[in-house]
């Protein structure tokens, strides 16, 4: 967090980012269960929030080896229309953290929808007011926080964990790798961790 200043300073492209205790917090000032769980999701898929917000029960995926979100790739502002969620590309997200799972197979549970309804009923606008009222009760961060930064933040979080810049690109749904590249800029300042037990002599 100390080094993000330097990172923002020397890029001007790069997009303003949280990392995992910054996110925790946030997420721990959010007592609403859905609107918690929208936030988790966007952090935890690096999912655009009208992505997150056109999610069905039948979009929560269990392969037999891993617990998969299927992602529509949508751009649009506002709620998503059908013909663009059913025309869209899909992607799929592999989910592993064992809490965010339960959170997520308790909410289909208690709230019983119906297949192809859509599980969260708001708008991107609401969303976004949650976020900046949780925000502002986590701490006082030097820039605003909305829904997007928590896209911005997961892919942050994979390539400061040496994921593969392809890989985070197809998470993320870009249509090129040059829009995932910016987010290598992190590295300028806060790379050195990949230089530890290489030797050279």
């Amino acid at each position: 967090m100390s080094k993000r200043h330097a990172v923002l300073v020397l890029n001007e492209d790069m997009p303003e980012y949280l990392l995992k205790p910054e996110v925790n917090s946030i997420l721990d000032c959010e007592p609403n269960p859905a609107y918690r769980l929208i936030i988790d999701l966007i952090w935890s898929t690096g999912g655009r929030v009208s992505e997150i917000l056109a999610l069905t029960p039948e979009r929560f995926l269990f392969d037999g080896h891993d617990f998969i979100i299927k992602l529509d790739t949508l751009k649009s502002r506002g709620r998503p229309k059908k013909k663009s969620v059913e025309r869209s590309p899909k992607r799929l997200i592999p989910l592993f953290d064992e809490k965010l799972k339960s959170a997520i197979q308790t909410f289909l549970y208690v709230n019983k929808f119906r297949k192809g309804e859509k599980i969260f009923k708001v708008c991107r606008q609401t969303v976004n007011r949650r976020i900046k009222r949780a925000a502002i009760k986590a701490d006082d961060f030097p820039f605003a926080i909305s829904s997007h930064t928590f896209r911005h933040s997961f892919a942050i979080h994979l390539v400061l964990h040496g994921r593969p810049l392809k890989y985070i690109s197809q998470l993320l749904g870009h249509s090129s790798i040059k829009s995932t590249e910016i987010y290598t800029n992190v590295l300028t300042v806060d790379g050195s961790h990949f230089m530890k037990g290489i030797d050279f002599h």
